[in-house]
């Protein structure tokens, strides 16, 4: 599920992030996102699993999945959307490139 906004902020440059990598940013409205580098490319998403708000930065990224590192729920990072036995979706948020930094609206 992709939230959309008018708002582009911010992230800063994502060069340092390798494939697997995961940046948790806090953007100037308050909200805490999460940075994901996988296999096929940069995404951003909620920081905290919809579950028990967990940390999703202390999960693991294999490929395109995302697992939460409490109870294991699983996301497919291109569209949030839920894989096994999550029950709720991923929010997710549009990322791009702007001259090598990066914005997400949120």
């Amino acid at each position: 599920m992709t939230v959309s906004a008018d708002v582009w902020q911010p992230v800063g440059s994502l060069a340092d992030l390798e494939v697997g990598d995961r940046k948790e940013v806090s953007l100037s409205n308050g909200k805490l996102i999460l940075i994901l580098r996988s296999e096929s490319g940069y995404y951003a998403c909620c920081a905290d699993c919809p579950h028990q708000d967990t940390p999703l930065a202390e999960g693991s990224l294999d490929g395109d999945i995302l697992t939460c590192p409490l109870h294991f729920w699983q996301w497919n990072v291109r569209t949030g959307e839920k894989v096994g036995i999550a029950e709720l979706p991923l929010e997710m948020f549009e990322l791009r490139e702007d001259n090598g930094e990066w914005l997400v609206r949120a």
